[in-house]
């Protein structure tokens, strides 16, 4: 009597622990779109594990608000975007979130998106890895959630993903990007959403002169020598320096301080805060130091003052030296918002 009430016992523990671990909206949602997934993998390589685990987790499997009234199901935002657009509270108050007509036109979007070059090293792993997808995703600096490529692997493996991800052994269509950097920094429209990609692939002997290669045609050549790698660096990040005594990045051509939140895991008002940006309108121009942590109070003694050039204004100044702007202005005397004249010399300590 008692073996069979443990038996029983068991067998509910089972059931419950089976229901904490699935969920039928989830379900339901792999049943609609896996095929979805699978066309994308497909077309561009992206596995399709991880695109179900993706939408799955930035639409809370198709039931939130931005999934409902933008058909949004991967939470990318406006950056480079010409098309419609959706308003919602995230990092900051009313957002800016791309809009859709469908969610077909999302899960392609999403593909575009990952086909850019911060996530082109991705492609260098095996369609099987969804692990190392995974964590690729969040270097690269898809999500500043800490846990995101955790809660990734875990619906795959709670869902069995894997078992929609497309034969590896499938060369999948072809997929291409340009190889001008600028070209595969332009958006793709609202209507726009054709099969042939452009995709740029870095090697070694490649220039940006050279004929587009094949990304997934690459993908599967490079396995053996991925195999071969204690590690695979999963982005090509800016080379991280320092400035009195504070760090900071150059800008590149199409960097914005919302990309450069992702990468970094910062948020976006914070990094505007230590470049001592006021105009919420301001966007990054390639050569513009960027500042990882708050700034000093001072310069280092050899610029304790510093004498005004032609077509320079206190904000370039205080950043090429590494000083707080509201540290300059009370060291000077200066109302801030107020600007300097040529020749005018300033104390910077």
């Amino acid at each position: 009597m008692r073996k069979g009430f443990l038996l029983f016992i068991a067998i509910i523990s089972c059931l419950c622990s089976f229901a904490q671990t699935t969920n039928k909206y989830y379900l339901d949602y792999i049943e609609k779109y896996y095929k979805l997934a699978q066309q994308e993998q497909k077309k561009h390589g992206i596995p399709a594990s991880i695109t179900l685990a993706q939408g799955l987790l930035e639409s809370a499997a198709g039931r939130s608000d931005l999934a409902v009234s933008a058909n949004n199901h991967f939470g990318i935002k406006c950056s480079n975007w010409t098309g419609e657009t959706y308003l919602k509270d995230d990092d900051k108050k009313d957002d800016c979130f791309r809009k859709y007509k469908h969610a077909e036109q999302s899960f392609e979007d999403h593909s575009q998106f990952l086909l850019r070059e911060r996530y082109e090293s991705l492609f260098r792993l095996e369609q099987t890895d969804y692990k190392g997808w995974a964590h690729g995703l969040k270097r690269c600096g898809y999500a500043t959630d800490p846990g995101y490529a955790t809660k990734l692997i875990k619906i795959i493996e709670d869902y069995n993903l894997t078992q929609y991800d497309v034969d590896a052994d499938t060369k999948a269509g072809k997929s291409s990007q340009k190889t001008s950097s600028q070209s595969s920094k332009q958006n793709t429209s609202s209507t726009t959403y054709s099969s042939s990609t452009a995709s740029k692939t870095k090697q070694a002997e490649t220039t940006e002169t050279d004929e587009p290669e094949d990304l997934v045609e690459n993908a599967f050549r490079r396995k053996k020598e991925t195999r071969k790698m204690a590690a695979v660096d999963l982005v090509a990040e800016h080379k991280v320096m320092r400035n009195n005594g504070s760090k900071y990045i150059v800008a590149r051509q199409g960097d914005t301080f919302a990309s450069l939140a992702y990468e970094y895991n910062i948020y976006e008002k914070t990094l505007r805060r230590y470049n001592d940006i006021v105009n919420p309108r301001y966007e990054l121009h390639e050569g513009d130091k960027v500042y990882l942590y708050p700034k000093r109070k001072k310069a280092q003694k050899r610029y304790a003052t510093y004498r005004v050039k032609r077509d320079e204004n206190i904000w370039q100044i205080a950043q090429d030296k590494g000083v707080q702007l509201k540290s300059i202005y009370r060291l000077n005397g200066i109302e801030e918002g107020q600007n300097v004249t040529v020749n005018q010399e300033l104390k910077l300590r």
